[in-house]
């Protein structure tokens, strides 16, 4: 079985691997990537502070609440004549007062708590919403940059798939189906060439002394045990 038509389609696909990885690994596409990751950052921080910032309300809204339920209670007490009261009901609504102060106290700090928070997550939203506008721009500039450059290697790749189609036609079947299973598992090259007197082309294992046998026995082709490849042999 001759191999030298799926060794022209494999130098044919490489181009096409190697077009492939350099749009991928430009510098345009990172900055693309970088700045969509950013902008997604930054809004998933918008989230959380939006989130943070609703407790706080609620936290504040519950202390007003908090805050008129203990000053109607001193209302209430207060509002009592005390020309009428002996000296252990003077005591009782004295220590009553006393707890209902400590009670709005606590109120009036859990109260600057929240609302200091809720401005400092207003000075972080701005500075965010500013950072997420910006990562935003830059992603949608890096997109179109990327685009055209994909369109630009998009020529380049169709004259290759043309010829991976042409040269298609005059591989064996067998052989192109193997080349393509190999290839859809990240193994590439497919097809690497024995390397004397022991290994693999591919990964540089040593391979076991039948395989070897067998390519020295006009099996031109075996799979490597170790990287999955096609050692061939053209000896």
């Amino acid at each position: 079985m001759s191999i030298d038509k799926i060794l022209q389609y494999q130098e044919a696909d490489m181009k096409l691997i190697k077009l492939e990885n350099e749009l991928k690994s430009s510098d345009t596409a990172k900055k693309m990537i970088y700045f969509q990751n950013a902008t997604k950052q930054s809004f998933d921080a918008l989230t959380r502070m939006n989130e943070n910032a609703e407790s706080d309300i609620e936290c504040v809204k519950k202390m007003m609440a908090a805050f008129e339920e203990v000053s109607k209670q001193i209302d209430e007490i207060t509002s009592d004549d005390i020309a009428d009261c002996d000296e252990k009901q003077l005591e009782y609504y004295s220590k009553q007062l006393e707890k209902l102060e400590q009670k709005l106290d606590e109120i009036e700090r859990e109260t600057s708590r929240c609302n200091k928070e809720l401005s400092d997550l207003n000075v972080k939203q701005r500075k965010e919403y500013e950072q997420a506008g910006n990562s935003s721009k830059s992603y949608r500039k890096y997109t179109e940059d990327f685009n055209a450059l994909k369109k630009e290697k998009s020529v380049e790749a169709g004259a290759i798939m043309k010829e991976l189609k042409d040269l298609e036609k005059g591989v064996d079947i067998e052989l192109l189906d193997r080349y393509k299973k190999v290839r859809a598992n990240k193994k590439r090259p497919v097809f690497v060439p024995f390397i004397k007197p022991s290994s693999c082309g591919g990964c540089g294992m040593e391979i076991a002394s039948d395989i070897i046998n067998k390519l020295g026995e006009g099996r031109k082709i075996q799979e490597c045990p170790n990287c999955g490849r096609i050692i061939y042999n053209k000896d």
